[in-house]
């Protein structure tokens, strides 16, 4: 039997209210049907849009014949032409108009395949594009964090009114030296942070209240960091008209999934005399999404199955 190698890539791009530039990167990734987009999620408040592709991988990797990483290279260049992060505001926190890539493996690859894709588009983005970029995880010689990263960037402070992010990076120089691409950021693109893991979840819980100083102290106690529950990283966002978010990374979902998550929140929130609503993931679990590609293409099933 051979063994079925896909690899997943989650694309975030700092967009979701200008059709006019989301059609025209979905166009970018269809030249490249081998790594179709298995989902799209987008977001109106946060003004954020998520793209995850998967294709399969040859048992040796070589980067010059890999469809995901042609297809991500494609969207990322023209994202870069189509929004500028200078008009950009919502209410999620991002450092770019490509604000972050993540390859996964799937099925019987392996995090150096991907580790290897993540490496080969970064060096394209920051020579190619003239963009920095970062690396973090398997894709990173000290596997750095992607949170480290973003801390040292100024990630997680909104720099607008009404806990808002809005316009350019707050500063086009940082001491965090790029793994490739020029030292300063351009202010219309930002930087680009990418990185492989193994599977990570994004589950979110809405809670009723616009008070964000309260739902950031239920985010922290709900969190890893904050003494809560292990390999959970959350934070708090306001959500529309007297909603906020625990917006979870869960890294390990196997051992900490989302109804755990769901019932930390639901505890804390009663705790500060809020309600919490029903949590939602932004994607498919790793089983849809490998049953959802071979939908798309089905030889790939029958040759797993020869």
């Amino acid at each position: 039997m051979l063994k079925l190698r896909l690899a997943c890539c989650k694309v975030y791009i700092s967009e979701s209210r200008n059709r006019a530039a989301l059609e025209s990167i979905e166009r970018a990734a269809k030249l490249f049907p081998e790594a179709p987009i298995i989902n799209k999620f987008e977001d109106v408040s946060y003004n954020r849009v998520g793209y995850t592709l998967v294709s399969k991988l040859a048992p040796k990797p070589c980067s010059d014949v890999c469809a995901l990483r042609k297809a991500v290279l494609a969207m990322v260049k023209t994202a870069f032409e189509a929004i500028n992060l200078e008009m950009h505001c919502g209410n999620h926190p991002r450092l770019g108009v490509v604000d972050h890539i993540c390859f996964h493996p799937l099925a019987d690859a392996s995090l150096k395949q991907t580790a290897g894709i993540a490496k080969s588009l970064a060096a394209d983005i920051g020579s190619n594009l003239q963009v920095p970029t970062f690396l973090y995880g398997a894709a990173h010689e000290e596997e750095r964090t992607l949170d480290s990263i973003r801390r040292e960037l100024g990630y997680f402070k909104p720099n607008s009114s009404g806990n808002q992010w809005a316009g350019g990076m707050i500063s086009e120089f940082s001491l965090l030296k790029p793994d490739a691409g020029p030292a300063q950021a351009p202010q219309a693109k930002g930087v680009v942070v990418i990185g492989s893991t193994h599977w990570v979840d994004n589950y979110n819980v809405p809670i009723f209240s616009s008070n964000i100083a309260a739902v950031r102290r239920i985010a922290k106690r709900v969190s890893g960091r904050g003494g809560g529950l292990p390999s959970v990283q959350a934070m708090a966002l306001a959500y529309g008209e007297n909603v906020t978010e625990v917006a979870c990374n869960l890294l390990e979902p196997s051992r900490i999934g989302g109804d755990q998550v769901q019932l930390k929140v639901e505890q804390h929130a009663e705790e500060e005399g809020m309600i919490a609503g029903k949590g939602y993931y932004t994607d498919f679990s790793q089983e849809k999404l490998i049953q959802r590609y071979l939908e798309f293409d089905p030889q790939c099933d029958q040759k797993k199955n020869d």
